[in-house]
This record gives C-alpha cells, structure tokens and sequence, in this order.
C-alpha cells in the first residue's frame, strides 16, 4: 500500500512538473485575472503589448500584457475602448496602480480635468480678483466662473455669490472709465 501511494505520489508530481504554469497570464493575454476588466464589455486579445512589469506599481499581481477593453462611462454612459497603449501610459509612465482602469471616457475624462483646472483657478484667484480694481482680472474670473457652470459643475452658493459681485464690480469700474 506504501509502495503504491509513493507511486502515484511520484506520477503526480511528474504530470505537475509537465504542466506550464501562467500565473496571472505571463505567457498568455487571456489567462489574465478577470479583476483586471471588472464591467469590462470586451476584450480584445488580438490588440495584446507585452507589458514591462519592472516599471508597474502592484501588490501581488502584476499585468502582463494590455489588451483593448471596451467599457462604459459612468457618466454619460457612452461605450470607449481603454486601449492597450493607453494602458501602458497609465501603469508604465504614468506610475498607476495596476488595479485601477479606466471607468471614464476620454471625453467625460478631459471634461473632468478641465473643471478642476478651472476650480484650482478660481480657488487661486478669487479673493485677490475680488479685491482689485483690475477689471481685466475681474472679466477672466468672471469667464472661469461661467465655463465652470457650463462644464456642469454643481457650485456652491459663495461661487454663485461671487459672480454676481464680479458683475455688479465690473459694471462699476466700466461706467466709471466711461464717465
């Protein structure tokens, strides 16, 4: 019985050593964890790059390759590929968290980044703006306040507050260079 469960033992082992191990899909694109693509709608393995895991920021399970992977925006609920390439800008150059993706457009994403530049302005700028009697200054404070509300943005009362004020101050100043 001992020589028996030695053997097959010993046959395990060998058909073990055999079997070609892909962890987390290191040979091959589509053995790749299904985390990585949660809500994704497609992938393609066709479009698959090799990844540099040398250069990705991850815990325990690195990408080894991107593949173009179709999601939906959450917040226009348009569909956008997150492409291979751009996934190797994101973990690669950019320094991402492997982990993450993409869960907006490109066009919901540059929409995002313009609204907080324009925030960070106006966050800079405002009580300075407020305080000047530079009218130029008061008219571009005026425009980042009016782009942010036509980027959506859900403002706070004193931003509403402000602007009115910039109005009110620039009417000021524009009938006194009249007058």
């Amino acid at each position: 019985m001992v020589r028996l469960l030695a053997a097959s033992c010993s046959t395990w082992a060998l058909s073990v050593s055999r079997i070609r191990m892909d962890y987390f899909g290191k040979t091959s694109s589509v053995n790749m964890p299904r985390h990585f693509f949660w809500e994704c709608l497609h992938i393609n393995h066709d479009s698959a790059i090799r990844a540099d895991v040398s250069r990705q920021n991850y815990s325990v399970c690195p990408r080894h390759w991107y593949v173009d992977a179709t999601f939906k925006c959450s917040r226009c609920s348009e569909t956008f590929c997150f492409t291979a390439s751009e996934q190797k800008r994101w973990y690669e150059e950019l320094g991402f968290y492997v982990d993450s993706c993409a869960k907006n457009c490109p066009a919901c994403r540059r929409n995002d980044r313009q609204r907080k530049l324009l925030r960070q302005e106006y966050d800079r700028d405002i009580e300075l703006t407020l305080q000047s009697k530079d009218v130029e200054s008061k008219k571009r404070m005026a425009n980042v306040i009016d782009e942010l509300y036509s980027c959506g943005a859900d403002l706070p009362d004193k931003i509403h507050t402000n602007r009115k004020l910039l109005g009110k101050q620039i009417a000021r100043i524009d009938t006194e260079n009249d007058g």
